[in-house]
């Protein structure tokens, strides 16, 4: 087909608007489209029409819904220009929203939520109680929700409940946009446990951001669901200093999976006005070493000189992953008075102090050993710890440390003293092993625990990159937490039983939750819920804090 001269098109569209001849226009701008004539042609009709009065304008550029235009930056001005000529006429918006082209339907639903037609809502929650065409749906859907009119929540909670999840989402999301406090209440019933609704309803109230929704995302780190909580601590981190008042605020009276998530989540926020609330916890000390550890890696991540004193009593804590955790956060944390208060402990040369020391060579906390090999007590603890304890990764970390700074010496008298029996156990073959965990301390902890029983560790400090390595290679043995940012263990777990069952490559799950525990009712006796494993695919579950004997064991039924 030929193409249309330009100049004649436009002068006969100038000649149909100055005699408001609207059939003789329209008969015009049917040949509108791209294969008659250029884009900007196309372009100075639209600038015509603009200039046109809404009576006549309004039915044509309804009329050019219907050409076949192809390039968006048109559609886009097209689109901008009825929103110009509909401001203030929504009875003209009203009418084309139910006249039965499609596409115009949509393009007039949308203008309604965008120009805030109230006037148009008992229209809009007509079309959602009626309409059977998703996409018509979905734009009436936005469309009401974009008005904030409180009494139609129902009617877009009711949409909520549709089982396309595609609809369901944007019923979500436009209840999100109602943003008042039932509308809140509304998005919380959503979150069920049982439905992957549940992540969009979190990530709609995360962009709520007023004080009730804040409160219930906080409490959301209390749920019995993994999936829930993680979530949840995703929006928590993604909001950052805001949410800080909110935790800090329900750190009052937690229990402890609940406070070890909250505390968890203001480390990776990592903003300096939850360090008072963090330290008033350390100080009481909380009975669960689980939470005391989390308080610590919290406080790796917060940098401050005030929490000196809590990092040294955490290197004399009884449990070694806590102790672990306190010598991680020292070497980010270094001051006067905490080497002062390291040199006290160490001169004291008691179990205290060999624990204390242990911790710090282990945790590779480098920086601290600046000011602590002038002391004859550390030098003889390290010594004891680097020649019959350490594994040989830390010992070599060590030695090479002590060489580094030309105490080459020290570093030959303590491998010359290393014996025969403080090497790791010799396996027939290699024993693969890998380790998921988020926190570098843990880690460091698997890896020294399981070189010295002689396995071969491999250390991953996310999911990703664990499930990239099964990918193309599988190792004898899985060790994940449980709690990761965005994929934590049980989602870990599911996309490796994609490609191995529990037969071909066991998954021990290390956790401080009860999750996986059930209860009886007449004696109060926990124990394993051994359905939930085999659905999850998990082999099996260790709480922390395990000793070491636990985690050999535990090893030992798979390998």
């Amino acid at each position: 087909m030929n193409r249309i001269d330009s100049k004649e098109f436009m002068d006969e569209l100038f000649f149909c608007l100055k005699q408001e001849d609207i059939v003789k226009a329209k008969a015009l701008l049917q040949f509108a489209s791209d294969s008659n004539i250029d884009i900007t042609v196309q372009q100075q009709a639209l600038l015509a029409l603009g200039q046109a009065p809404e009576a006549i304008a309004f039915p044509l550029l309804e009329y050019l819904l219907k050409i076949d235009i192809s390039n968006p930056d048109l559609n886009e001005a097209l689109y901008e220009l009825i929103l110009d000529k509909s401001y203030g006429n929504t009875d003209l918006v009203l009418k084309y929203i139910h006249q039965d082209h499609r596409k115009s339907r949509l393009v007039f639903l949308q203008a309604a939520g965008d120009l805030m037609l109230t006037d148009a809502a008992p229209e809009l929650a007509k079309i959602l109680q009626l309409e059977t065409d998703k996409e018509i749906l979905i734009t009436a859907v936005k469309a009401l929700g974009a008005l904030r009119i409180p009494q139609y929540l129902p009617t877009i909670a009711s949409v909520m409940a549709d089982p396309d999840m595609e609809i369901k989402q944007t019923a979500i999301y436009a209840m999100a946009e109602m943003g008042e406090e039932k509308a809140v209440d509304q998005l919380f019933k959503v979150i069920t446990g049982h439905d992957e609704s549940d992540l969009l309803a979190i990530e709609a109230l995360a962009g709520i951001q007023n004080q009730h929704a804040l409160n219930g995302l906080a409490k959301l780190l209390d749920s019995s669901h993994t999936h829930i909580r993680d979530a949840a601590i995703d929006q928590l981190i993604e909001i950052g200093k805001k949410a800080v008042p909110t935790l800090t605020t329900a750190t009052r009276n937690a229990e402890a999976d609940y406070m070890i998530h909250l505390v968890t989540t203001l480390g990776y926020i990592g903003d300096q006005s939850a360090l008072p609330t963090l330290l008033d916890i350390i100080n009481v000390r909380p009975k669960d070493p689980n939470i005391r550890q989390a308080l610590y890696e919290a406080l790796e991540r917060l940098p401050s000189t005030k929490s000196a004193i809590s990092l040294a009593n955490g290197l004399q804590d009884e449990v070694e992953a806590v102790r672990m955790s306190a010598a991680r956060a020292v070497d980010k944390n270094l001051s006067k008075v905490l080497v002062a208060g390291l040199k006290n402990i160490v001169r004291l040369k008691d179990e205290g102090a060999k624990g204390a020391v242990a911790a710090l060579i282990d945790a590779e906390a480098d920086n601290i050993f600046n000011f602590l090999l002038s002391e004859e007590s550390f030098v003889t603890l390290a010594r004891d710890h680097v020649v019959t304890k350490a594994d040989p990764s830390t010992r070599a970390h060590f030695l090479d440390l002590l060489r580094s700074k030309n105490q080459e010496e020290l570093a030959r008298s303590m491998e010359d003293a290393v014996p025969a029996a403080a090497k790791p156990v010799q396996r027939k073959r290699p024993v693969e092993i890998y380790v998921v965990d988020d926190s570098k301390m843990m880690l460091k902890l698997y890896q020294n625990k399981l070189i010295k029983l002689g396995y071969s560790p491999r250390m991953f400090d996310s999911p990703e990159k664990a499930l990239m390595a099964v990918s193309v290679f599988k190792p004898d043995l899985i060790i994940t937490d449980l709690n990761m940012p965005k994929i934590n263990g049980l989602q870990l777990t599911q996309e490796v039983r994609k490609k191995y069952t529990r037969q071909q490559l066991p998954i021990i799950m290390i956790t401080t939750q009860s999750d996986f525990i059930q209860m009886d009712e007449n004696d109060h006796h926990a124990s394993v819920n051994e359905s939930y494993l085999s659905q999850s695919g998990i082999n099996q579950v260790l709480h922390k804090p395990f000793t070491d004997e636990d985690l050999e064991a535990t090893i030992g039924r798979f390998l």
